[in-house]
């Protein structure tokens, strides 16, 4: 028998787990669209919907969107027809009440598998990876001094292999900065972690292998 439901993925892990690279692989194999609420929020805003002037209301004051009119502006996403087989979420939901909220949308508890894919990676593995990336100011192209190292040094500086401009290492992949963006992840990812494990929705995934590795183990959980 075919299997006809919807598939709703929701996809969690720390900065550099690849997670970007994972849901265009789902999206391109899966045919379903990437969806963040960061989008929907600027699309309302930039079109001047009726949810996107009260939410702005909101960030013009410097506040938090509420969850309640997030969860309205997700409902008028997932009703648009490149949904109809399903949705990819990143950064979303972001609480333990958006999921419930997310949970009770009729898209999700009506005819729809549900997967939370988490790709796991240690803390020391997220900071080793980050902390050998290298930017190139000029033509932003980027590097790793793992993955992909550049070939031209200059002294101890290394040179980019496009135009030869000195790399440079951004505040975000700084150590401290590493650490912070973990801490945040942390606090806001492990009461999602256990919401989902009690719904049984949660399958976790060795991020620690290669891309191509990582994605073979979520396409075994999506099919």
């Amino acid at each position: 028998m075919i299997d006809t439901k919807k598939r709703i993925v929701v996809l969690l892990g720390p900065p550099g787990a690849g997670k970007g690279t994972q849901a265009a692989y789902i999206k391109e194999k899966f045919h379903i669209p990437h969806i963040s609420t960061g989008e929907i929020l600027r699309d309302n805003i930039d079109k001047g919907t009726p949810l996107g002037i009260e939410a702005h209301k909101f960030m013009h004051k410097g506040d938090l969107v509420p969850d309640d009119l997030i969860i309205e502006m997700v409902k008028d996403r997932v009703r648009q027809p490149d949904c109809a087989e399903g949705a990819l979420f990143d950064g979303f939901p972001r609480n333990e009440e958006q999921s419930e909220m997310f949970f009770d949308m009729e898209y999700v508890s009506t005819n729809a598998k549900v997967c939370a894919i988490l790709i796991d990676i240690p803390d020391e593995e997220v900071i080793n990876r980050l902390s050998n990336r290298r930017y190139c100011p000029s033509c932003k192209s980027i590097y790793n001094l793992i993955y992909k190292v550049p070939k031209n040094k200059d002294g101890d500086s290394y040179l980019c292999d496009n135009c030869g401009s000195e790399l440079v290492i951004r505040d975000d992949d700084k150590v401290e900065t590493i650490k912070n963006r973990l801490k945040v992840f942390h606090d806001t990812a492990e009461p999602l972690i256990a919401y989902f494990t009690k719904k049984n929705v949660l399958h976790i995934v060795d991020g620690i292998t290669s891309l191509e590795e990582v994605f073979k183990q979520i396409v075994n959980i999506l099919e």
